[in-house]
Parts: C-alpha cells; structure tokens; sequence
C-alpha cells in the first residue's frame, strides 16, 4: 500500500504556476526527498499534502484515503501528519515533556500520555531532560524534541521541512543518521525538503529531483548521479564535463580524447553529434612534459584535489584522490595528459 499518493498536481501563485500537473508515490516505509533550486516548488508541494495550500487542482490520498480532490479537501488537522520544521516550532514556555505531549489528543488518559512521552524522549536519547526548557538545549537536542513530538501523534505520514539547515555540519549528519533509522525503526514514510544533495543523499531512499513545478528525475541517488536523464539533472547532482562526439557506429565515438567505445550499444546514428558526460572522477591525469594539456587551477580539498586544466580548447574538472604516503602534487602551469578512465556513457542531443 502506497503512503502518499499525488496524481496530476497543480497550484498557482498569483497567475503564477508553482506546481505544474505533479505526480508522486511515496511507498510504505520510504523516506523521499525533494530537491531542486529555490521556487521549483517544493516547500508548495510539502504545503499541499499538509492541507496549507489552497487553491489546488488533481488528486492527493493518503495510505488510499482521499485528502484533495474536485469536492474533497479534508483539513490539516484529520490528516494524520506529523510536520518537523526548520526552526523546530517549539514552545518557549513548555518545558521538554509538555512540548513532547502537546500533540497527544484529550482522548488519552494522563497515565497514557506520560508513558508516550516517555517512550518517545527514551527513542531520541533525551529522556533525562524532560524537565528542561527549549532555550536550555542545543539545536541538536530541540530538533530531537521536534522529532520526538511529531512521533508521539503516531502519524501515518512524516513531512519534514529543511529540518536540518540551522545545524552545523557535525550535528546535522549525526542527526539525519538517527532520524532516518528512527524512521525505519517506526516503519515510518517520510517527505523531505532540502537544498542539499548531500542531505538528500544521507537521509533518502530516493530522491525526487524537481524543476519548475514538476519532478523531472526521481530515483536513488547513485541514478541519479550516474545515470542523469538530462543536462539540468546532470549538472545539479554534481559537477559536470561535457565533450562533443560524433558517432561511428553502434558503440564507438569519435572525440578530442581520440576514438572511445562504449561497452553497451546505442541506437545513435553514424555521423550523429551527442554530447557526452564526463565525470571529474572519469578523467585521469598525469604529468607529462610533452602533454597537451595544462593545468589552470588547483584547490587541495584534503582528500583530494581538484584541478582545473584546459585541453582541446575547453576546460575540464578533474578530481585526483590523494593517497597517505605517494601523493602527487598539481600546481598551476604543469603539463599533463588526460585519459578517460572506462565508465558507463551517458549522452545528450
């Protein structure tokens, strides 16, 4: 049974198209993320499954209950969300325990509401802390109790909201490691928001890649990086080389690296121009006095360097991985080779 399903999506913004005919499916037990530039929709997209987004058209159901359609629009409240912030949205005034059970319905009794705050502070590590108020905790420790709260209405769909933009780098991927298998531990399904492909990367299953007001990729993450379905995927998963080349026949190219062939065949046609992906990690590079190439910038990033070089008149980034004892050192001006380390072809028109 799907947990959230979105069928043909749409929502404007005075005049403006935010979500553009959209559609999803979250699985049982999947975390998705969105991602995309700023305005593709996203947040919009989060909004509407919450039932905080008006003026919406196409279909939204929940665990196969119907949330928006022509005459159903079923209020935030009877959606049975759980929603994490960005800012935690905890109350200043409500010490750790009376944050936590603030989402618990009056139907519980006062001895059921304190076994599930107990249980849900114990889950996220914070249950000697109870006591404490929000101002009294790290950003690490109120986003757990956002957590903790969101978990406690025991909801049948998690939507999180760029929950970890406000944390430093340290806490953040500590954190997104805990939630996610807090998540699968409850056999929880999530949506996710983030700018970050690093975050999407960490916490998703599979990430939802979106331009414009729809999604135009949505796959696990090493897909979507290795196996991009466009330029504009391409480039917004990872840094990004392109080279012409002409088609010889079912598996061989014609470029400025010479002649390459491709383990898989196409259906290019002989003579057809494409363009071809290259990866910084898909060129390797040498020093060499006679080399065609050099080198225009180096920036050392610890366990690698990434270099700069022009060659056949275009620039090209190269990652190098730097070994513990016999790493080899770039500087700007350097003679080099370049060589396409065999990887899998991906082209475009």
């Amino acid at each position: 049974m799907s947990a959230l399903d979105i069928q043909e999506l749409s929502c404007s913004y005075q005049k403006t198209l935010v979500l553009d005919g959209l559609n999803l499916t979250l699985n049982d037990n999947e975390i998705v993320c969105l991602l995309g530039e700023s305005g593709c929709g996203k947040t919009t997209l989060l909004r509407a499954v919450a039932g905080l987004q008006s003026e919406l058209t196409g279909k939204i159901s929940i665990r196969q209950k119907v949330m928006n359609d022509i005459d159903i629009n079923v209020a935030p409240e009877k959606r049975k969300i759980g929603l994490i912030f960005q800012d935690y949205a905890l109350f200043p005034h409500l010490n750790v325990f009376d944050n936590v059970a603030f989402s618990l319905t009056s139907k519980l009794s006062q001895q059921q509401k304190q076994q599930r705050v107990e249980e849900m502070l114990a889950l996220v590590q914070l249950n000697e802390m109870s006591e404490r108020y929000p101002h009294q905790l790290s950003g690490g420790q109120q986003q757990r109790i956002a957590i903790a709260r969101a978990l406690a209405y025991q909801p049948e769909l998690m939507l999180l909201d760029e929950p970890f933009s406000n944390l430093d780098q340290h806490v953040r991927f500590q954190l997104i490691h805990e939630i996610r298998l807090l998540l699968k531990q409850k056999k929880m399904s999530a949506l996710f928001v983030t700018h970050s492909k690093e975050e999407g990367f960490a916490f998703a299953d599979r990430i939802a890649l979106m331009q414009a007001g729809k999604i135009v990729q949505i796959d696990d993450a090493q897909t979507l990086y290795r196996k991009p379905n466009s330029m504009y995927v391409a480039n917004f998963m990872g840094q990004a080389n392109y080279i012409d080349v002409t088609v010889l026949d079912e598996s061989t190219y014609q470029s400025c690296f010479g002649v390459l062939t491709s383990k898989h065949q196409s259906n290019h046609k002989k003579g057809q121009k494409q363009r071809l992906l290259l990866r910084p990690e898909h060129i390797d590079i040498k020093h060499d006095q006679r080399g065609d190439a050099v080198v225009e910038q180096v920036d050392f990033q610890g366990a690698s360097q990434q270099i700069k070089v022009r060659f056949a008149a275009q620039e090209f980034v190269i990652k190098y991985s730097n070994h513990c004892y016999d790493s080899v050192l770039f500087k700007i001006g350097d003679k080099v080779t370049l060589t396409l380390l065999e990887h899998g072809f991906v082209m475009f028109d």
